[in-house]
Parts: C-alpha cells; structure tokens; sequence
C-alpha cells in the first residue's frame, strides 16, 4: 500500500467518522425533540381534558339555564293569558254596565218627554 493510498483511506475513514458524529448529533437531537414534543403533547392533552370538562360544566349550567327560563316564560304565559282574560271580562262587565245605565238614562228621558 502507497502513502496515497493510506492518506486517501484515511480521509475516508475521517470523512466516515465525522459523518457518524453528525449523524449521532441529529439522533440526539431528534430524540430531544421527540422528548419534547411528546411533553408538549401531553400537556396539551392534559389542556384539552380541562377544556372538555369546562365545556362540560358549561353545558350543564346552560340546561339549568334554559329550564329554569322556560318554566319561568311557562308561569308567565299563563299567568299573561290570565290577566289577559281577566281584562277583556271587566272591560265587558264595564261597558255592559256602562250601556245598560245609558239605555235607563236614556228610557228615562223618553219617558219625561
């Protein structure tokens, strides 16, 4: 074997163990990253339970909500439909009395004539 030889051997044997440092260096660092990135998943799991039991809650409470409002507009439709009732018979009552004192007033009238 020639120095040339032996030289260019060894800077492929070089150029072979540099590239398995980068290639160890890029391992490493994809590890790390994958590390990391499984933290950040976790945790961002960890965010979306809370979130779904908020939103969870949250339903719950709008439920209640729209119950309790509906059997409040309920008793208040009711008691409106009531009241409602409840004005037209006074106001018939009202005016019945109001055209019969009228139709004395006015016989009583026809008869002074």
């Amino acid at each position: 074997m020639t120095t040339t030889n032996l030289l260019d051997q060894w800077r492929e044997a070089t150029r072979a163990a540099d590239l398995a440092e980068r290639l160890a260096r890029l391992a490493l660092e994809s590890a790390d990253l994958a590390d990391e990135e499984a933290m950040a998943s976790e945790e961002i799991a960890t965010l979306a339970e809370a979130a779904a039991e908020s939103a969870a809650r949250a339903a719950t409470t709008a439920r209640a909500a729209a119950e309790r409002a509906k059997t409040l507009a309920d008793a208040k439709h009711g008691r409106t439909l009531r009241e409602a009732d409840q004005a037209v018979t006074d106001a018939v009552d009202t005016e019945t009395q109001a055209a019969h004192e009228r139709y004395e007033e006015a016989e009583e009238e026809a008869r002074r004539r």
